[in-house]
C-alpha cells in the first residue's frame, strides 16, 4: 500500500512539474533598425506587456488620476526593473553574422502606458557599425517566464540603407521545458 501510495504521489508531482514550466508574462516585441552612412548602428527595441501584466505594475508608477507616466514613474520603472535586466542581456539576442553581439548595451530607456499596456522602448548600439551582413535579432527569456511575440516587420531609421528582413523561427533551449522555437527576424544588411 505504501509503494502505491509512493507512486501516486510521484505521478502527481509528474502533472504538476510542466504547469509551472509555462510563461506568467507576454509580451509582444517590435525592433527598430537605426542606420547611419556607415550602415546599421543601433538596435530600437519596444515591449508591450500584456493586460494582466501591465495592470499589476501600472498602479504602482502611476500617479493617481494620471494616465501616463509622469518622469518619476518612468525613473521608478527603470531604477526597480529595468536596470536589472542587464544581467539578462535584456532578454534580446543580437546576431551578426553568425555571431552574438558580445555585449547587450542598452540606452534611452523609456516607458508609457498605451491604452492600458505598460511599453518600454530601449536602444541597444552595436559595438561598429554594420555594413553588409545578417543581423538576426529576438526577444527570448530562457527561464521562459516571459514570452516575447515578433509584432512584425522592423522600421528603418535614420539614413536610408538597403536592407531586407523576414520573419524567422529560431531554436532556442529554455532551462524548463527544452526547446523551443522563437519567431525572430533575419535582416541581410548592404
Amino acid at each position: 500500500m505504501r509503494r502505491l501510495g509512493l507512486l501516486a504521489t510521484a505521478g502527481v508531482i509528474a502533472l504538476c512539474a510542466p504547469a509551472a514550466a509555462h510563461p506568467h508574462v507576454f509580451a509582444e516585441v517590435s525592433f527598430g533598425l537605426q542606420f547611419a552612412d556607415k550602415g546599421l548602428e543601433a538596435i530600437d527595441v519596444t515591449w508591450r506587456f500584456d493586460e494582466m501584466y501591465s495592470q499589476a505594475m501600472l498602479p504602482d508608477y502611476l500617479k493617481k488620476g494620471e494616465k501616463q507616466l509622469s518622469a518619476g514613474g518612468v525613473q521608478g520603472l527603470y531604477n526597480d526593473v529595468f536596470r536589472f535586466l542587464g544581467d539578462f542581456r535584456y532578454y534580446t539576442d543580437v546576431a551578426i553574422s553568425g555571431g552574438p553581439l558580445k555585449a547587450v548595451n542598452a540606452g534611452g530607456f523609456t516607458a508609457r502606458a498605451e491604452r492600458g499596456a505598460l511599453v518600454f522602448h530601449f536602444m541597444i548600439p552595436l559595438d561598429k557599425p554594420v555594413a553588409s551582413g545578417v543581423v538576426e535579432l529576438l526577444g527570448f527569456d530562457p527561464d521562459y517566464f516571459i514570452e516575447y511575440t515578433l509584432a512584425g516587420p522592423p522600421q528603418a531609421h535614420g539614413k536610408p540603407y538597403r536592407h531586407q528582413c523576414k520573419t524567422q523561427r529560431f531554436q532556442r533551449e529554455t532551462d524548463i521545458t527544452g526547446p523551443i522555437g522563437v519567431a525572430g527576424l533575419s535582416c541581410i544588411i548592404g
